[in-house]
């Protein structure tokens, strides 16, 4: 068996010299494509051809590995991408960096707005500490001052009975 990856170059520059030369002749006066067409072989060698050094089998082993060397050969350029296959990936390729440029352009952009957004309740939280520690004073204040008035009005209430038990005076 042939290796193709690495031994298909030395195999067909090795086999390219076994491989026969064909001409073509037409012999018809007319040149119609309906004429039969005489095909004759001349193979040519560097070395003299024999029997004892070609035998029938060698050629039919040397025509089956040409055949699996091509058929190797179109099935690798079979998947080869075409010049538009390639265009088309390159547009998509293109497309998708864009996207991801966008991407990440809108997740720095709320990255940026999440951060503001923690600010702001950071800031909203500590406005609304300080709102209820205010009011918390104000409310002991409130608190303090209707205990200061009802101890006002007590005291009051006891001068004016210490008034009218003393001197009859009322109010």
């Amino acid at each position: 068996m042939v290796s193709y990856k690495g031994d298909l170059y030395k195999l067909l520059l090795v086999q390219v010299m076994d491989v026969p030369a064909v001409s073509v002749s037409v012999d018809s006066s007319e040149e119609s494509f309906r004429d039969t067409i005489e095909i004759g072989v001349d193979v040519t060698h560097p070395v003299p051809v024999t029997s004892a050094v070609f035998p029938a089998a060698t050629m039919v082993i040397r025509l089956a590995q040409h055949g699996e060397a091509i058929q190797g050969i179109q099935e690798y350029l079979l998947e080869m991408p075409t010049q538009e296959e390639l265009r088309t990936l390159r547009d998509r390729a293109d497309i998708a960096e864009a996207e991801r440029a966008t991407l990440r352009a809108m997740i720095r952009t709320m990255g940026a707005v999440e951060t503001s957004l923690h600010n702001r309740i950071r800031d909203e939280r500590q406005t609304r500490i300080e709102i209820e520690r205010q009011l918390a004073l104000v409310q002991e204040e409130l608190t303090q001052s209707r205990i200061s008035h009802a101890q006002e009005r007590e005291n009051f209430k006891k001068l004016e009975d210490f008034m009218t038990s003393q001197f009859g005076y009322h109010s």
